[in-house]
């Protein structure tokens, strides 16, 4: 101890090692940069201010803190000024205390956290209420001066918020669908990981199981059989509800989007022989006459207003489509449509394609067809995703050197094995944090299913402020859905951040 105290006093004075002196510091970074100063006075004093609230209101708590924080800040002061720092002093130096302003947000932040935390520990466990009948809750609660939460409306509501009205008597099929995942997912990791098992049967007969799960999925949701048998078919606008809605639309979004993703960014990148520029303008001007004829006239005649006139001109536009085709697009037919495909869904939102998909989707059914409004909004959120997702990949591809196109060529290899073997691996590899955000952003997204009539997990918790026994609870069914929807976001991103490092994505 002594020791150290020495090397302190001497480093103060400028005659340890690294010939710190403390005034010159001051004057090359404080007195130097009012603007530098005035912010740490006013730092200092909002630090001060929440310090002195905190000691009112929880003194012992408060002490700890100040106390842990500025043993810390000595040992890593000291530790800088010597030159001998420690694992834990050194990674402190470097993230939280390595300026004056830093070392004190660093406090004034683990202050209001634990402010903050201490206020929702009181609201959500101290004065709580966690009873399921409403008349004991709000006896319960009006024994606090500031009453806390009424977990009761969540816990009375569990199941609603789970599963809403599916079946009780097909409770089964959940389970067993969830231990089929349960398995898979606890055998995965260890088959897939290991290079023994790379071209085994069982690796192959695992992926063939996982291939078969969305089968069986569909199977034992929707049912086969008709009322009073093993699996009777259910109705999913009326079955499927809450988080289990939730997640069906999540994951068949993610699923169904990405080979269609993957399919419109080859699209949009291919470079096939396009149709003649002689073939485009003649069938252009045969159609454009047609058109004239048998649309424009008749349209010009009926027509009373400017408006109607340029509107029965509409075969006009045939040719800048043509000028499009054979100019920009070379006459890839391909390309274009891709192209037009991810632009005119990415240029609309989510909610307009839902509602295209409930409302104007049946128009164009034959007389007597019609699909369920789950199967189309299922349908509306895949397409919806693959648009976002081939940019996605469109941008992975982009990133791909030349040399690995012809380095495939080189060896012979086909197209679609090119694409398979060299190319797409290390194009999605690269994206793989934007592919990941957007299915984050797919999950979430999920909650505007409410607006066309089907009732997920955002749904559920609106209806239980709605129900006679707990009139007015909204705080707690929304506080416990963020955390199911903060728990399932931070589970992808966990795993994305593992599968980044396993594959080296962004090392060089």
């Amino acid at each position: 101890m002594a020791t150290l105290y020495h090397n302190v006093r001497d480093v103060l004075r400028g005659e340890g090692a690294g010939h710190f002196s403390l005034g010159h510091y001051l004057r090359e970074h404080l007195w130097r940069r009012p603007g530098l100063a005035l912010w740490l006075l006013l730092l200092t004093y909002v630090t001060a201010r929440v310090v002195w609230g905190q000691l009112a209101d929880a003194p012992l708590t408060t002490l700890v803190v100040l106390a842990v924080w500025g043993v810390s800040v000595v040992a890593t002061a000291a530790a800088e000024l010597t030159r001998r720092h420690s694992p834990t002093t050194l990674w402190l130096s470097q993230n939280l205390y390595n300026s004056l302003g830093n070392a004190l947000l660093t406090l004034l932040l683990l202050l209001v956290l634990l402010g903050l935390g201490r206020g929702f520990f009181g609201w959500a466990v101290a004065r709580a209420s966690f009873t399921t009948d409403s008349l004991a809750a709000q006896a319960q609660l009006a024994a606090h001066e500031e009453p806390g939460a009424n977990w009761g409306a969540v816990i009375d509501n569990f199941r609603n918020l789970m599963v809403f009205r599916f079946p009780r008597q097909g409770d089964g099929r959940l389970w067993v669908l969830l231990a089929w995942l349960a398995v898979l997912l606890a055998v995965s990791p260890f088959v897939y990981r290991r290079a023994v098992f790379r071209r085994s049967p069982l690796r192959r007969g695992l992926t063939l199981l996982w291939l078969l799960t969305p089968l069986l999925s569909l199977l034992l949701l929707v049912g086969v059989g008709e009322e009073g048998s093993l699996l009777p078919r259910l109705n999913p606008d009326i079955a499927w509800g809450g988080l289990l809605l939730t997640v069906i639309i999540a994951v068949f979004g993610i699923l169904a989007s990405f080979p269609l993703g993957l399919v419109l960014a080859l699209g949009r990148r291919s470079r096939v022989h396009g149709v003649p520029g002689r073939l485009v303008w003649g069938a252009t001007l045969l159609l454009l006459v047609y058109l004239l004829a048998t649309q424009s006239l008749p349209g010009l005649r009926e027509a009373t207003t400017t408006g109607g006139r340029l509107l029965a001109l509409w075969p006009v536009l045939l040719v800048p489509a043509a000028v499009l085709i054979t100019r920009t697009f070379r006459g890839n037919l391909v390309a274009l449509l891709s192209t037009v495909y991810i632009e005119v869904v990415r240029g609309v939102p989510l909610i307009t394609i839902l509602f295209m998909s409930i409302i104007i989707f049946p128009i164009f059914l034959p007389p007597g067809v019609e699909f369920r409004g789950t199967w189309r909004v299922l349908a509306a959120v895949a397409l919806f995703s693959a648009a976002y997702l081939a940019e996605n990949v469109r941008g992975g591809l982009q990133s791909i050197p030349r040399g690995q196109y012809e380095a495939a060529d080189a060896l012979g290899l086909g197209t679609f094995a090119k694409y398979r073997l060299i190319i797409l691996p290390q194009a999605l590899r690269a994206v793989i944090p934007a592919i990941v955000g957007q299915f984050i952003a797919l999950f979430k997204d999920t909650t505007l299913v409410a607006i066309v009539a089907l009732i997920e997990l955002l749904g559920v918790a609106n209806l239980i402020s709605a129900q006679p026994d707990w009139l007015g609870v909204r705080r707690e069914p929304y506080v416990f859905i963020a955390f199911i929807y903060f728990s399932v976001n931070l589970l992808m991103a966990t795993y994305s951040r593992r599968l980044e490092r396993r594959l080296g994505v962004g090392e060089r």
